[in-house]
């Protein structure tokens, strides 16, 4: 053993572990922490609709929400308000946030759990298409093969051609997903022009989307919430555990992690979402649809590791 050591050997057993600093190893296990609890939230978004309506629901998880960001942002020193020219966009994406989750959740007590939480997962794809078209930013080809192979798992997943009952509730976590992309954008393009805290954005999101979605659950949704336990359980996880504390998890992680390996994390929040809906409410994916995810999954493995991601976050 003192022989391997002088020689600058690593005594067996090597732990590849042991070359990550402290930082880095209690960053990773909480991106792993995060993915479970996004991906979870799926299921608990699913049950917590069984006892109010779409829009009652996020009304609720929005407001309770945006209390549980008040101490992460003073927890990372954020500023509370935008500021005066900054009102405008911040409405934007308030309104985009309401019309994403309003789909979201309606697609949701529609349809399956792990196909709308693939569909709504899209959005890296419409984040090229949005940016190609908005920003004028090109696609390499490594990126352009991987849209066509989600386009082919989209095709395949949403089944348009058999104008079934399903096929509203895939266009609608479609949309969703499609808001979600737009708002990126948006928020890429507000960045360029001036700085801005996403904490911040964070926050003002939920409080005009909750406004929103409140309006609309006045309208649309007159009946009563039925206050059982399982919603309780529900509406708590998704507000509490599902922002406060994911947000929470997910700066730490990104202050100590490349953003490319945060991102690619992540990814692991929809094949959860599929995996804990497939074991605790029993929808197994047909055939059909566990083949669309795994081309829409490929597709956004291949993105994760593209050239350009890669070169970007490294310049970063």
């Amino acid at each position: 053993m003192r022989a391997r050591q002088a020689r600058g050997v690593a005594p067996f057993p090597y732990n590849p572990m042991s070359d990550l600093d402290p930082g880095r190893r209690r960053a990773g296990a909480s991106l792993a922490l995060l993915s479970l609890i996004w991906g979870y939230n799926w299921v608990a978004m699913k049950i917590g609709l069984a006892d109010a309506g779409p829009l009652q629901f996020a009304t609720l998880r929005f407001t309770l929400a945006a209390l549980c960001m008040v101490p992460v942002i003073m927890k990372f020193r954020a500023p509370l308000l935008p500021r005066r020219e900054q009102w405008p966009a911040v409405a934007i994406l308030g309104l985009m946030l309401a019309g994403n989750f309003a789909c979201t959740l309606t697609a949701l007590r529609l349809g399956g759990t792990g196909k709308t939480a693939v569909l709504v997962y899209t959005m890296p794809f419409w984040v090229l298409v949005f940016a190609w078209l908005a920003l004028h930013e090109g696609l390499d080809r490594w990126q352009g093969i991987a849209v066509a192979i989600a386009l082919a798992g989209l095709a395949v997943l949403v089944e348009p051609w058999t104008l079934s009952g399903g096929l509203l509730a895939s266009v609608l976590a479609l949309g969703a997903g499609m808001s979600w992309g737009a708002s990126v954008v948006y928020v890429k393009n507000l960045q360029k022009k001036t700085s801005v805290s996403m904490l911040m954005i964070t926050l003002w999101q939920m409080i005009i989307g909750s406004l929103l979605l409140a309006l609309g659950w006045a309208w649309l949704e007159p009946q009563s919430i039925r206050w059982t336990v399982g919603f309780g359980l529900a509406l708590g996880y998704t507000a509490v555990l599902a922002t406060g504390v994911a947000w929470m998890l997910f700066y730490y992680a990104l202050r100590r992690m490349p953003a490319g390996m945060v991102g690619l994390g992540t990814l692991a929040t929809p094949v959860i979402g599929v995996l804990a809906a497939w074991l605790q409410l029993g929808e197994r994916p047909a055939p059909l649809e566990a083949a669309g995810m795994a081309l829409i999954g490929t597709a956004l493995a291949m993105l994760a590791w593209s050239p350009r991601s890669n070169a970007q976050t490294a310049n970063r």
